[in-house]
Formats: structure tokens, C-alpha cells, sequence
């Protein structure tokens, strides 16, 4: 009895909800806590928008788990079947939880520790000291980002920033906006096609897009695409970042040597041999390369 009042204190539970059983494995190193309530408790309905509260249960959900802070080193999970009530305007809703947020496998204290644990590492660091998976602590710190997107007012910058950034160990993608003057991310969307830029644009009226004077990109096609699609004299906004410009510049001043070589070469003419690396040489950081030092 004293262990299932201990972990109501330490998961913070309030009426109606209180601990029902628990479970302490040592080989396995976790506590698991049992979360119920009592029958013929009503609730209110989720939505946002609805007055209607007072609503009998209507059925409980599958049974989940939910990853809560350690204790005393443990690994401790909270499970329960949430409750679902059916509201006269909205239908049937599970209900809200006070440990969770919806769709998430984690509580929120233990979602308030894994943010500032990200805010401090990267993800293999964080998932290493949370003990979670990769993909675990990349999802905690996706959805970190989305409420803080949720909570921002919309605001059109004047110089927009586009990259893509590897999200996962596959070719999985996602579509970063940011406001090159605050340095801030302003939206974030799945994938890199051009509907993944278009999302962002749709928020702004036609007059708000004429706020945006430059935006910054690789030369990643959709992109490019999308930009013309969404802005007026796109062409004139368009600014290609350094890194891919100059890379392409190199490039192709590569295969332009390289093919005066092979032409120079045939006719007995060497002098390109060994020269490849000084033709990518900025002219500030060219070295002497005069005769006699050859």
C-alpha cells in the first residue's frame, strides 16, 4: 500500500485518477505503475471548443504505455485504458489526460526532462543518456519543435532560408524554412518535394508573399519550382547558397581542365600535368608557382 501511494505522489495524480497496482521487475531493471479511475466518473470532451462537460464514459481504449522519469534508476512506465465519452456535438473522443499529451508515448514531465537534454547534446548523445532509441529521441524532439511552430503568430520574413536536413537513418527527408534575419526556424514539412515548400507559402495571403524579398536555397529543382509558383518575379528573389554554386563552378572548371589536358597531352604538351588542385584556388590564396620554384 505504501508503494502505491509513493508513486501517486511521485507521478502527481489527482483525482480521479489514482494508482491501482504496480509491478517492480530488479532482472529488468523497470517499474511498471497501473492508472486507473473509479466507475461512474464523468468527463469532459477534448475538444477545445466544447462546453460540454460531465459526459459518462462511453468505452475505455486498448490498454497503452507511456515512458514516466526513472525511478531510483528504474526504467518506469505508466499504463492505463484511456477512457472515451461520447459528446452530443463532437461524437466520441478519448478523453484528455493529465500525465500525457495526445498521441504521445511519453509523459510530460518526461518530455520536459528529453527537451533539455536535446537542448544540450545531439540526438545519439541524448538517446544514449535518456536510454532510447534513435528514433525515439528524434520523434520527442520533432514534436518539441511542432508546438513550439504551433505557438509562434505567422509571420512572413523577408529573406526565407530553404534546406533539406536527413531525418532518420534512411533517404528520409524533411523541408526546413527559416527567417535568415532572426536566424529562427519557421516551418518544417515532410519530404523535400515541392509541395513541401508550397505548404509553407499557403499560410500567406497573395499580398503577404509580396513581404519576401530574397530566398536563399540549394539548386534543389522542386524548390526552385516552388518559388516561382508561389512569387512574383521569383527569378529576381531566387539566391543560390555558396557551397552548391561553388561547387558546380569547380566542377566544371575540373572538366574543363581536365579535358584541355587530354587535348594538350596528344600533342605532346604536359604543362597541366600535377595542376588539377591550383585551378580550385581562390586568387587571395593562390601559391607561388613561379619557374623557379618549380
Amino acid at each position: 500500500m505504501r508503494d502505491v501511494e509513493l508513486y501517486q505522489q511521485i507521478l502527481g495524480l489527482v483525482e480521479p485518477w489514482t494508482v491501482t497496482r504496480l509491478e517492480l521487475s530488479i532482472e529488468g531493471g523497470r517499474v511498471d505503475v497501473w492508472v486507473g479511475h473509479p466507475r461512474r466518473v464523468r468527463f469532459a470532451c477534448p475538444e477545445n471548443d466544447c462546453g460540454h462537460t460531465g459526459l459518462p464514459v462511453y468505452d475505455h481504449a486498448e490498454q497503452r504505455a507511456w515512458r514516466h522519469l526513472d525511478s531510483m534508476q528504474f526504467l518506469t512506465f505508466l499504463h492505463a485504458r484511456p477512457p472515451r465519452v461520447d459528446c452530443p456535438e463532437h461524437g466520441v473522443h478519448q478523453v484528455r489526460l493529465p500525465w500525457a499529451e495526445p498521441m504521445s508515448r511519453f509523459t510530460v514531465l518526461f518530455e520536459r526532462l528529453a527537451i533539455d537534454v536535446l537542448a544540450q547534446c545531439d540526438v545519439d548523445d541524448a538517446a544514449r543518456l535518456l536510454r532510447l532509441s534513435w528514433d525515439e529521441a528524434w520523434h520527442l524532439m520533432d514534436r518539441a519543435v511542432r508546438r513550439g511552430l504551433a505557438a509562434k503568430q505567422a509571420q512572413v520574413p523577408a529573406r526565407v532560408g530553404v534546406d533539406e536536413k536527413a531525418a532518420g537513418r534512411g533517404q528520409d527527408y524533411i523541408t526546413v524554412v527559416s527567417n535568415l534575419d532572426t536566424g529562427t526556424v519557421e516551418y518544417l514539412a515532410d519530404e523535400r518535394r515541392r509541395a513541401s515548400l508550397d505548404s509553407f507559402f499557403d499560410q500567406f495571403t497573395v499580398d503577404q508573399r509580396q513581404r519576401i524579398e530574397a530566398v536563399a536555397m540549394d539548386m534543389w529543382e522542386p524548390y526552385i519550382a516552388s518559388v516561382r509558383a508561389n512569387l512574383t518575379h521569383p527569378d529576381e528573389k531566387i539566391v543560390f547558397d555558396r557551397y552548391h554554386l561553388m561547387r558546380y563552378v569547380t566542377g566544371a572548371v575540373d572538366q574543363v581542365r581536365a579535358r584541355e589536358h587530354r587535348t594538350m597531352s596528344r600533342a605532346g604538351n604536359r604543362i597541366l600535368t600535377g595542376s588539377r588542385y591550383l585551378w580550385l584556388y581562390s586568387a587571395e590564396n593562390l601559391p607561388d608557382v613561379s619557374p623557379h620554384r618549380r
